[in-house]
């Protein structure tokens, strides 16, 4: 089954500019993720919602989907550069943590959306 990237970042892009807040956004994005993407590939775990690395840190992503790890920011959370290296920052280090080892880090995707 053909998995159509421009229709789900069209589907998102809706959903941020409709939500009224991040968990709004947060059930939208994982009803597009559910539908578009996970159901076509099969075989893709549940997401999970504040999901607290296995490296036992007190650290948790917004939402981890198999290997992607999805972090929502405020509205103007991302206005600056060096907020968004910040954001990137977050995300590289939360990819460490579930992969473990360096050989894995590939094996994962970051996303970072900032809510309306």
């Amino acid at each position: 089954m053909e998995i159509d990237v421009d229709k789900i970042l069209a589907e998102i892009k809706r959903a941020v500019s409709i939500a009224q807040n991040e968990r709004e956004v947060q059930a939208r994005d994982s009803s597009i993720i559910e539908n578009e993407i996970a159901k076509k590939l099969g075989n893709v775990p549940v997401g999970r919602y504040e999901y607290t690395f296995i490296s036992g840190s007190r650290k948790r992503a917004d939402y981890l989907y198999g290997h992607v790890i999805i972090e929502y920011k405020a509205p103007g959370k991302l206005s600056r550069d060096s907020e968004i290296v910040k954001a990137k920052e977050q995300i590289i280090d939360y990819i460490k943590r579930e992969a473990e080892v360096e050989e894995r880090y590939g094996m994962f995707l970051g996303i970072i959306f900032q809510t309306r």
